[in-house]
């Protein structure tokens, strides 16, 4: 069995082979393109080997191209590589080195799950989706800044009518102001129709899963998309409070002696999974379904014991917590099952 680091730079990447009782049995540095990489891991192909590498921009089709090849690859969150990130001496040797004999040892973090198929294609379309949303949102942002300055208050979402775009013409504004908001009107537009566009894309892929997930309040077309893409096949976890987790939405744990202290979320894993929650949690008590009033009522409970902001995050795991065993029993919401704190 052979154990591989690679650490992985825009340029350049260093390799660091050991056998399985931990002697070197070659190292070097490799351009980081697809025929350097190729050339340098097939004389492994025909043996066991494993190549860790942490997780970056480059991941996916190094990943793709050894697995291709026939290599197993073990991709690492780098910021759990606490080996690595505390080392003092820090090169690229160094951190290929140390990857290796971690792999060798079997003391690496959990594997980062690398989405295959329809999983990754949707994983694309709604990052791009967000991107967009991000990019038009903060031309919003600083059009009111504008605004402001003017003496004029409008709200974000005020900017997605055409209503009000009419409306500027009869306000008072200086020439430049005008034309930076005539500007960045045609600039926003333009992106909604972008969004548009890619959230017809992402409602073509279907499942029985993202039919499943939709079942439960709160969870609309888009989010049950996104929380399918992020979860993949569902047997990867074995309970509820590790899918919680894997979407950062588990509080963190101070511990010291007896004492121990819970704070805030861990924000770790999938930051969209988590967005998506919260925008659930918000419809969830924006409804007036009978499904969704064993929810709203179980959010009041925690609200009065815990704050409403603390409830709202609270309510959003418990959203992915029903994700768990909607998927895993493949049985549709029913909120009959669902008990008030």
């Amino acid at each position: 069995m052979y154990y591989a680091g690679l650490d992985v730079a825009s340029k350049g990447s260093f390799a660091y082979v050991r056998d399985r009782r931990g002697n070197k049995v070659e190292s070097g540095e490799i351009l980081t393109n697809r025929k350097s990489i190729k050339s340098f891991f097939e004389k492994y192909t025909d043996k066991k080997a494993i190549v860790a590498v942490e997780a970056s921009g480059s991941t996916r089709w190094i990943y793709d191209l050894l697995t291709r090849m026939g290599i197993d690859v073990y991709v690492v969150n780098p910021n759990k590589v606490k080996a690595i990130a505390d080392s003092k001496r820090k090169t690229d040797k160094i951190d290929a080195k140390i990857l290796s004999e971690l792999l060798r040892i079997n003391a690496l973090p959990e594997r980062v799950h690398m989405a295959q198929g329809q999983a990754r294609q949707l994983r694309d379309l709604i990052q791009a989706r967000h991107q967009v949303i991000k990019g038009y949102t903060n031309l919003m942002n600083y059009l009111r800044g504008q605004l402001r300055q003017e003496g004029i208050r409008i709200k974000a979402r005020e900017f997605k009518t055409v209503d009000y775009f009419v409306r500027l013409d009869s306000l008072k504004l200086p020439d430049h102001v005008r034309q930076i908001m005539t500007t960045y009107h045609d600039t926003i537009e333009a992106m909604l129709a972008e969004k548009g566009k890619l959230e017809a894309k992402i409602k073509d892929y279907s499942s029985k899963d993202i039919d499943l997930i939709k079942t439960i309040p709160g969870m609309g077309e888009i989010s049950s998309r996104t929380i399918q893409s992020a979860i993949g096949e569902i047997k990867r976890f074995k309970k509820a409070k590790q899918l919680a987790s894997y979407c950062g939405l588990v509080p963190s744990v101070y511990a010291s002696g007896k004492r121990i202290e819970y704070g805030h979320i861990t924000r770790e894993g999938r930051s969209e999974v988590r967005r998506v929650g919260i925008q659930s949690a918000h419809a969830v008590l924006r409804s007036k379904s009978l499904e969704s009033e064993p929810l709203r009522r179980w959010w009041r409970s925690v609200a009065r014991r815990r704050g409403v902001k603390t409830a709202l995050v609270a309510l959003a795991r418990k959203l992915i917590t029903i994700v768990f065993y909607v998927l895993r029993d493949q049985k549709v919401y029913d909120y009959t099952l669902l008990r008030a704190a």
